[in-house]
């Protein structure tokens, strides 16, 4: 079991240090969509809505992966605080979940990533929605920050399941 494991670190390992992936810049668009761009979303780009939101958006003729980091930071005031974190937009989302970690004192930040293929013609609100409990939010809002990444090629991806 361990020589799986290892085997399948150093495949991981090779694979994104592959001279391949490495020859990709990231601000090229995916191939084969003329016309669009891979723009750095910068913080001119994205706001806070309010404590438990924040928004950013993804320009027009956009065509590109990109990864979503969001954070949210509270402050316990009880014992079983928790953060929630749900990413993504009207009609979509890309990740959520909730840390149950004990947790009764003091601040506490709490980050989300996913990753997102994106392309759209129209600019594309990409949010987050930030949750506690027994806890104060920080009044500055959640944090979002989408960074482009170059394309690896792979168009679709899906756990199909164990056995």
């Amino acid at each position: 079991m361990k020589t799986a494991f290892a085997a399948t670190i150093a495949l991981t390992a090779a694979l994104l240090t592959s001279p391949v992936l490495a020859q990709t810049p990231v601000d090229a668009p995916t191939p084969g969509f003329p016309g669009y761009g891979h723009p750095a979303v910068g913080p001119g780009d994205c706001r806070v809505i309010n404590p438990g939101q924040a928004q950013c958006v993804i320009p027009a003729k956009t065509a590109g992966r990109y990864l979503i980091d969001a954070a949210g930071t509270s402050t316990a005031t009880a014992a079983g605080a928790i953060q929630s974190i749900v990413i993504g937009g009207p009609t979509w989302q890309c990740a959520q979940a909730t840390n149950k970690a004990p947790w009764s004192t003091g601040p506490r930040t709490f980050h989300l990533q996913c990753v997102v293929n994106v392309l759209t013609d129209a600019p594309l609100a990409v949010n987050v929605l930030y949750r506690d409990a027994n806890a104060t939010k920080d009044p500055r809002g959640p944090v979002l920050t989408l960074q482009p990444i170059a394309w690896n090629g792979i168009v679709d991806v899906r756990f199909s399941g164990a056995k």
